[in-house]
């Protein structure tokens, strides 16, 4: 994976938005600069979906310990027990944020989850 933020390849939004020491982050799912979707099941599309928000979160200074909130959407809430599995890996022992977690039912391209989130950038 590439060490680059993430950018937005839609105009009509930001993939994230800095206010004061809070930063908003955009909906993020599993699918690659052309809009393919990545990954065959949760657990890949969980990782693939993390990891961009890593990159993202680290090209604003930041790392996923500063993450306090994430909104989680599950095409289907059978995925939850996989898709907590692949979450996890991403924290290593940092606090875990705030989360509330849905079931869409009708996603982008029938992507499995999409995450967005807030990060705190102050002291």
């Amino acid at each position: 994976m590439s060490d680059e933020p993430v950018v937005a390849t839609e105009p009509f939004y930001s993939m994230t938005r800095r206010a004061g020491d809070t930063l908003y982050l955009s909906g993020f799912g599993p699918v690659d600069d052309d809009l393919n979707v990545i990954g065959a099941d949760i657990g890949e599309q969980t990782r693939f979906t993390m990891d961009a928000i890593r990159r993202t979160l680290q090209g604003e200074g930041a790392t996923m310990a500063q993450l306090v909130r994430v909104n989680v959407f599950l095409l289907d809430m059978e995925d939850r027990d996989g898709f907590n599995s692949a979450y996890m890996e991403f924290f290593d022992g940092a606090p875990m944020p705030t989360r509330r977690l849905v079931g869409a039912g009708d996603m982008y391209k029938q992507i499995l989850v999409e995450i967005d989130g807030v990060a705190w950038l102050g002291n």
